[in-house]
Parts: structure tokens; C-alpha cells; sequence
């Protein structure tokens, strides 16, 4: 392991957890593999490009060591993958013994823990997330997804990493579309618990808008995620502020048919749901627009924009796996840096007529 390489470890009720930081951690990574049978790296066709090779190098010095390659893009995250995947680690003599690397995004996480979770009945697995949303957040937690016709992340599992490698030096190749992608996550997660890291960004002009200065907030980030986490695994209470802004950016993403992006959903979603709770009464007026503000800004400055047919989102807002009795459930802040806790539900119930009135911003 790199002597610069960083650590912060989380216990879970199911599993301990380690996030590594450093730079090069795909050509030294720290894995356990002292009773590994075999290893297989999942990535997407693109990734495997950048940096398949490289990490199959340094990994198969270890043991046997497979590439299995998948289409990229949110519209593979499906049970057609889940099927290839498998097929092809069964086809290796991948056993129980094995371990998987999932090398990516969070579509390329989602999707690899997903197997993991139900391969043989359950087999080790790392996350290598290699973009910005994958390493401040999706590869975090052990939530392991895939979608549906019906809605996003329909069918999924919670299943623990041995552990994350977070190697910032991966992102310099990421596209510009990707950086909202995070910069998404990364706003929530101020927004959400560190009032601090919300005034980093909305004083700084649009520094904290572009990836070298976005870099710097991937530790801190992570920590949030990993505290939440820790607090409580299986979002019975307090995880359900890591969806703030979620519930109608998950939306935005179904109705487009994915062509809108995680990142740029929830900056919607997070004007929207912002709104809401400002007319609830739950968030405090000046910290509301002062939100509004920076997302405005963000908005502007990325061109975001959406297809809004109100009967569509609100009807993937209605599949929203928080949802209870057929009443929308949201999670809101009281203002920056703190979430409504809603009696330790953190859980507002919304009316369909408000979340719909809520659109109007979007316009």
C-alpha cells in the first residue's frame, strides 16, 4: 500500500468497513487476498479502456484475476446485466471464495455489488469507484441496485464492501458532463450536515463548479456518507437524509428515459424539494433561498434543464421506494447543515398536489 494512503473505517451492524484515499491505489490497492480463490474486476467498456488493464496487472500478481466487461450507461443497470455478469463469472469457475472488483461508476458499482450479493449466495466484493457521484457517494454504503421498467433502483440489496479505494487522481480523465454528476452529491451532502462545506461553495463564486477545486471536498464528502451511514446501515431513520433531493430527481431520471443524469436530477430535485419544504414550513426562509441561490447558479452554469410532463414524474415520484401506504415520503432540511428529523423518522409526508405545484420552478 502507497505510504501516503489514507484511511477512514466505519463498523455497519453487518460488516466493518475501510474508505482508502490516495493517489496511484489502482496500481497498489490494498486488497485482502490471502483466501481468495480468484478475483474478477466488473467494469463498463469504456473504463476498461482507461484502466482495466492496469488494475487486472496489479491485481493478477495476486492470483487469478478476470476482466468481465459490460456496456456502459444507466440503461444497462437491468437484470439482462445482472444475467451476463453472472454468466460469465460462473463460466470462469468463479467459486465462493472469489472476490469482486467493481471498477467504475455507480452504474458499474450498482450492478457488481448487486451480483455480488446474490453470486453463490454471496461472494466478497470492493468498490474502485472511478467517478466523482461513484466516490463521494454511490460507492459508499452498500446499497446495490439495478432498474427497472417500472422505476429506478426498483430491485436491490444492501450489501457491504471489504472495503473503497479512492483514488482522486482517476477523475482527471472523467468528462466535463460527469463532474455535475457529483458536484450533485456533493451539494446535498453540505446541504444535508456541513454547513461549512454549503459556504466553501456558494461564496467562492464558481470555483467549487469545476473538478480540481470539487477534488479537495472528496474526503470530507466520503466522511459524511460514512457517519450516516455507520449511524444507521439500513435507512430505518437517519440515512433517509442521504435522499434529500432524490425523490423527484429520481423522477426526473425515470420520465427522461435516463437521459437526464443522476447529478443534474438531483440539483432539480433539490430546487423542487427545497420549495416543499419552505411551503411546509420546515425550512428556515434565509438558509431557503440562500439554497435556491446556488442552485440557481449551478443550474445556470450547466444548463440544466428537463422535460417536465407532471403525470409522468409524478407517477415515477410515486414508486419512490420511501413511499408508504401510497403517501410520498420526504426527507427536508430545517435549514443548511440540518435535516428535519420528523421525531427520528426523518420522513415528511408530501401531498400529490404539492409535489406537483413544486414544478412550477422548473419552468
Amino acid at each position: 500500500m502507497a505510504p501516503d494512503t489514507l484511511e477512514i473505517t466505519f463498523p455497519t451492524l453487518s460488516k466493518k468497513c475501510t474508505l482508502f484515499f490516495g493517489n496511484g491505489l489502482i496500481d497498489e490497492p490494498p486488497l485482502e487476498t490471502s483466501d481468495t480463490s480468484s478475483t474478477a474486476i466488473v467494469t463498463d467498456d469504456v473504463v476498461a479502456k482507461l484502466y482495466g488493464i492496469r488494475l487486472q496487472k496489479s491485481v493478477s500478481q495476486r492470483g487469478k484475476t478476470i476482466l468481465v466487461t459490460m456496456p456502459h450507461g444507466e440503461r444497462n443497470k437491468n437484470l439482462r446485466s445482472v444475467s451476463l455478469i453472472s454468466k460469465k463469472l460462473s463460466d470462469a469457475g468463479m467459486d465462493r471464495k472469489s472476490t469482486i472488483l467493481a471498477l467504475g461508476g455507480g452504474v458499474v458499482g450498482d450492478l457488481a455489488g448487486f451480483v455480488a450479493s446474490i453470486f453463490k449466495r454471496g461472494i466478497r466484493y470492493y468498490q474502485f469507484p472511478t467517478t466523482l457521484l461513484a466516490q463521494v457517494d454511490s460507492g459508499i454504503g452498500g446499497k446495490c441496485a439495478i432498474d427497472t421498467p417500472w422505476g429506478k433502483n426498483q430491485l436491490g440489496t444492501f450489501y457491504q464492501p471489504e472495503g473503497i479505494f479512492v483514488d482522486t487522481s482517476l477523475l482527471d480523465s472523467l468528462p466535463q458532463k460527469e463532474v455535475i454528476n457529483g458536484l450533485g452529491e456533493i451539494v446535498k451532502s453540505s446541504i444535508i450536515a456541513d454547513r461549512r462545506m454549503f459556504d466553501k461553495i456558494s461564496d467562492n463564486g464558481d470555483e467549487y463548479f469545476l473538478l480540481q477545486k470539487l477534488k479537495t471536498l472528496v474526503r470530507p464528502t466520503c466522511q459524511i456518507k460514512a457517519n450516516v451511514v455507520e449511524s444507521d446501515e439500513r435507512e430505518t431513520g437517519l440515512r433517509k437524509i442521504l435522499n434529500y433531493g432524490h425523490t423527484l430527481g429520481h423522477a426526473f431520471e425515470a420520465s427522461s428515459g435516463f437521459r437526464l443524469s443522476h447529478g443534474k436530477g438531483v440539483i432539480l430535485g433539490m430546487i423542487c424539494e427545497g420549495w416543499i419544504a419552505h411551503s411546509l414550513g420546515i425550512f428556515e426562509e434565509t438558509d431557503f433561498f440562500r439554497q435556491k441561490e446556488l442552485l440557481s447558479r449551478i443550474r445556470n452554469h450547466y444548463k440544466i434543464s428537463a422535460t417536465l410532463d407532471q403525470w409522468r414524474v409524478l407517477s415515477f415520484a410515486m414508486l419512490d421506494k420511501k413511499n408508504t401506504s401510497g403517501t410520498i415520503q420526504m426527507s427536508l432540511p430545517e435549514k443548511i447543515g440540518r435535516m428535519h428529523s420528523g421525531n427520528g423518522s426523518y420522513s415528511v409526508s408530501v401531498s400529490k398536489e404539492l409535489l406537483l405545484e413544486s414544478l412550477h420552478l422548473l419552468r
